[in-house]
């Protein structure tokens, strides 16, 4: 097997040349392409299967669905992302979001070679920090337990939310919040799954009880 085709997204470009640097010395990988944000990656047409290390304060800036819509971008959807906090909620967001795998904030290259390569080969990089996060998440499912579910959403989807609330359609979302359509859409999709919802209808009939 031949070095692995990582493509690297950071806000930051000399954050995204020192990691881009720090890979190049590397025999286990070869950088493919560097970007700015996951708009970016989803703005260039995709030549080859690579695994995407997507930063997560990028993340953060370009909104959920952004991952969710990369997910389907990229051929067998490799994300890594990195720079997770040693937070149960921020673990669990990245696996929800679509990741296929996530390192925590101070891991070391070899850490990040190792996760980008076991990722290649089909299984997904975890640590048993990650590990232990995950096995507790299933075992409250099983539990019944949950956040409070409003509590779950993003900033940017409790503004999708109460649009939602209001009866607006995608189209009209898009225009009030500047973002496109497709982007709406996806959003509405993660609220939906958030809200262990099934429909838009089921989404007013909710949060508008009590509002007459």
């Amino acid at each position: 097997m031949g070095p692995v085709p990582v493509g690297i997204v950071h806000v930051s470009p000399l954050i995204r040349d020192a990691v881009a640097g720090l890979l190049g010395q590397r025999s286990e990988v070869r950088v493919v392409a560097t970007f700015g944000s996951g708009r970016d990656v989803l703005a260039t047409p995709v030549t080859g299967e690579y695994v995407l290390l997507y930063d997560l304060a990028t993340h953060k800036a370009d909104g959920m669905a952004v991952l969710v819509a990369l997910r389907q971008h990229l051929p067998g959807g490799k994300i890594l992302i990195w720079g997770v906090a040693d937070d149960d909620q921020a673990i669990v967001e990245c696996v929800r979001a679509g990741a296929a795998g996530c390192v925590l904030q101070g891991a070391s290259t070899d850490d990040l070679v190792a996760a980008v390569c076991s990722l290649a080969e089909g299984i997904p990089p975890a640590s048993p920090r990650v590990v232990t996060t995950l096995f507790r998440y299933v075992a409250r499912l099983q539990a019944g337990e949950s956040l409070p579910p409003v509590e779950a959403l993003t900033r940017r989807e409790e503004e999708i939310l109460q649009l939602l609330v209001e009866g607006l359609s995608n189209k009209e979302i898009a225009q009030r919040l500047y973002l496109r359509p497709q982007t709406v859409k996806n959003y509405v999709h993660l609220v939906l799954q958030k809200l262990n919802l099934r429909s838009r209808l089921e989404v007013i009939r909710m949060f508008r009880v009590g509002k007459h």
